[in-house]
């Protein structure tokens, strides 16, 4: 499954929380800047994720979406469905 699609199924509820997914680590900091929350690729296979422009933690690609989910909820930002 595509990952736009997957965080589609998995974000439909946040209204208010804007995700930015980025393909590369180049411009994707930059970019993303007035996101609440990123999600980069940094390398094959790998995922950076982002609070606004500081980088949380780094996770292997299968693992993005859940850890992303558990950033949001980490900071109580998360509604469920």
């Amino acid at each position: 499954m595509k990952i736009k699609k997957l965080l589609k199924k998995n974000f439909i509820i946040l209204f208010t929380t804007d995700i930015a997914i980025m393909g590369c680590i180049v411009n994707g900091p930059g970019e993303m800047a007035d996101a609440d929350y990123g999600y980069v690729g940094k390398g094959k296979g790998t995922i950076a994720l982002y609070r606004r422009k500081e980088e949380i933690k780094r996770v292997p690609e299968d693992e993005g979406v859940d850890a992303l989910i558990q950033l949001i909820k980490d900071d109580g930002k998360w509604i469920d469905p």
